[in-house]
């Protein structure tokens, strides 16, 4: 095989595809949906890093103004909190900008997909709130073992006055993402049926 074989069975080919019937015009009920889900990613995405990265620099100013012995260990604890947050949010995220295709079905299918996403945020938050807890846990416990690091909790009545403050937080946030999906998720379930 040459190339000029070649390049006529990618024209061919070509004609082909350009022949080949579009599919049924994507209603705008759908659309529409889908776009607004879009303009919410945009915001939540720009709210996550904007928020990381304000409280990285405020912890890390706190951590290196105080001078602790163990400053390195927490500047560490803090960075890697940081990294595994952002790289799930932007893992959790890959595909959902766009629909593989142009059809009523995609874009449906592509509503349904980020509704299970953010439902996997809702997890991988508490997750990420019990894995904190525990970390901070096993700081305070080696404290009392060795002796050998400054408390990372100086006031354990504020500390679990914010932790119960978190926790209802990401209660009350879970509660308003189930109920606000499995709306959606209706919605998106009734386009799907009508296709």
């Amino acid at each position: 095989m040459n190339e000029s074989d070649t390049e006529k069975q990618w024209l061919e080919l070509e004609s082909i595809w350009k022949g080949q019937q579009t599919s049924a015009e994507i209603p705008i009920t759908a659309l529409n949906w889908v776009r607004r889900q879009e303009r919410r990613m945009r915001l939540v995405v720009a709210f996550e890093y904007l928020f990381a990265i304000a409280g990285v620099i405020y912890l890390l100013g706190v951590i290196l103004a105080k001078n602790y012995p163990d400053t390195m260990y927490r500047v560490a604890f803090v960075i890697a909190t940081l990294v595994s947050a952002i790289v799930f949010s932007t893992v959790n995220r890959r595909g959902l900008w766009a629909p593989l295709e142009e059809s009523a079905k995609a874009y449906v299918e592509l509503g349904l997909l980020r509704l299970r996403r953010k439902r996997r945020e809702v997890y991988f938050s508490w997750l990420f709130l019990v894995l904190q807890i525990f970390i901070i846990s096993l700081w305070e416990l080696s404290r009392f073992l060795r002796g050998a690091t400054e408390p990372l909790v100086r006031n354990p009545q504020e500390a679990l006055i914010v932790l119960s403050g978190l926790v209802v937080a990401l209660a009350l946030y879970s509660f308003y993402i189930y109920r606000r999906t499995e709306k959606e998720e209706r919605v998106l379930t009734s386009f799907q049926e009508n296709l």
